[in-house]
């Protein structure tokens, strides 16, 4: 009985198959991730032909800003950034339409309440920050 048990467990290891890590899905695809703390907002997405409009609440203690935007990969579609004030004042947008990087540091303004962002069939990795000083 034992050598026809071990057999067995012999059989069972050496039979499995592995099939690697060729999996074709992309769980990053369209998912926003989203870090909303105080003085500190960063949005970030890896789009494919995505459309989505979004509106978050800041919590921002600091009237001085640095803005940073970063596009790459861009083959499509256009993103509108809005940054608001508890008035609904723009503070900052941009659109975007192209690979790019912006940093905008020292921005002095009132304190950011709100941000929109509108995906229109977008298709690129992009990042949004705001940080308070």
């Amino acid at each position: 009985m034992k050598p026809h048990f071990i057999i067995v467990l012999i059989l069972c290891f050496t039979s499995c198959k592995d099939n690697g890590t060729t999996s074709t899905i992309h769980n990053d695809l369209n998912s926003p991730v989203i870090a909303n703390v105080a003085n500190s907002f960063t949005n970030t997405i890896n789009a494919n032909k995505f459309s989505c409009n979004s509106q978050n609440d800041l919590n921002f203690l600091s009237d001085s800003l640095t803005v940073t935007i970063l596009s790459t990969n861009y083959s499509s579609g256009q993103a509108i950034i809005v940054v608001s004030d508890s008035s609904n004042a723009t503070i900052f947008s941009d659109t975007v339409k192209s690979n790019k990087t912006i940093a905008i540091t020292n921005l002095k303004t009132t304190k950011p309440k709100h941000c929109i962002l509108a995906l229109t069939d977008l298709t690129a990795k992009l990042t949004f920050v705001v940080v308070g000083q």
